[in-house]
């Protein structure tokens, strides 16, 4: 079977939702060819998903959207607004149609943990395998679209070299400490603090270039990753490469980038026990061919994306932390 068969077949019966959560295993089958390409290999970890996830159907009961803004925000309207997507990639193309909802809601960047950006990513790199795949940028526009919450944005900006002290102190503001005490879901958490104007005045942005706003990123993300083996922390690592993989959609990449970082901060906020400094990334010994054949046998949709993402960054920014992090996970 083509992995086009293997994504889309999959794709046209599952909703991107999961029990409340994520379906996955689209982001799984490009990752995991990405790295093998093997579609033997695909086809049997798709066959392992299915018969161990309760993935939610697509419904054929549903009311038609008369517009993608209708549908923000709201989960239930997948259908219908996959309905308008695919008529408007049909007439624009996928480059338009990205271009123009990655613009137009730049503020749903971390809608879903991430999801939402790091499964529109996956599905343009599937177009550049196949151009069957073009239906599964629409589906990954509609999830975008559908599981949109808004960030708000910081706008204090400080030197890359300061980011770990301003963590610290963003950690112990008071504000954020009561936050976590009265909130036990990590979506009351955010939501009440992007309400709260003294968290942020206190959050920060990276002033720099947007090399030295990703590195800065991956220089919070990476130790805060290795200290706890947080999924949060995770998806913070496999969203910035979804952001590399988007850059040349996004009008003012630094600007979405700022979005970024902001949600990022955010999301770290929430994981307790973090000590944030400067890493020291020592070599590490293993090979990535080690790495990669690891990764990819693992039955771990998270350790089979973060694989790839690390793998991805490390060809952009070739951090010995990447490799570390990336054998927590896998040894996790």
């Amino acid at each position: 079977m083509k992995l086009t068969q293997l994504i889309n077949e999959n794709g046209r019966k599952q909703s991107p939702y999961m029990e409340g959560l994520v379906n996955h295993l689209p982001m799984g089958q490009l990752a995991l060819y990405h790295l093998t390409e093997d579609l033997n290999k695909v086809e049997a970890y798709t066959d392992y998903y299915n018969g161990h996830f309760a993935v939610d159907p697509v419904t054929k009961d549903y009311t038609p959207a008369t517009s993608i803004e209708g549908c923000l925000g709201k989960k239930e309207k997948y259908e219908a607004c996959l309905d308008l997507m695919e008529k408007e990639v049909n007439t624009h193309g996928i480059d338009f149609m990205i271009e123009k909802i990655l613009n137009a809601y730049p503020l749903g960047l971390s809608s879903g943990l991430f999801h939402v950006t790091i499964r529109l990513a996956y599905a343009k790199e599937g177009v550049s395998y196949d151009e069957a795949l073009t239906e599964e940028v629409s589906r990954a526009l509609a999830y975008y679209v559908t599981a949109y919450r808004e960030v708000t944005p910081f706008y204090r900006k400080i030197p890359k070299d300061q980011i770990h002290e301003n963590m610290l102190e963003v950690m112990k503001n008071p504000t954020v400490e009561k936050t976590l005490a009265q909130n036990d879901s990590l979506g009351q958490t955010m939501k009440s603090l992007y309400q709260s104007p003294k968290y942020l005045n206190a959050g920060f942005l990276i002033e720099e270039s947007a090399d030295d706003k990703v590195q800065g990123l991956l220089d919070l993300c990476l130790p805060a990753f290795d200290q706890t083996k947080s999924i949060i922390a995770l998806h913070c690592i496999t969203g910035l490469h979804a952001m590399l993989v988007l850059k040349d959609y996004f009008r003012d990449f630094d600007e979405a980038l700022d979005i970024y970082t902001t949600a990022v901060i955010t999301h770290l906020v929430s994981i307790e026990g973090i000590i944030y400094h400067k890493p020291d990334h020592e070599p590490v010994l293993r090979s990535w061919p080690e790495l990669l054949q690891e990764g990819s046998d693992s039955k771990d949709v998270h350790t089979i994306k973060f694989t790839y993402t690390c793998h991805e960054l490390f060809k952009r920014y070739p951090i010995e932390g990447l490799k570390t992090s990336l054998m927590h996970q896998i040894n996790k």
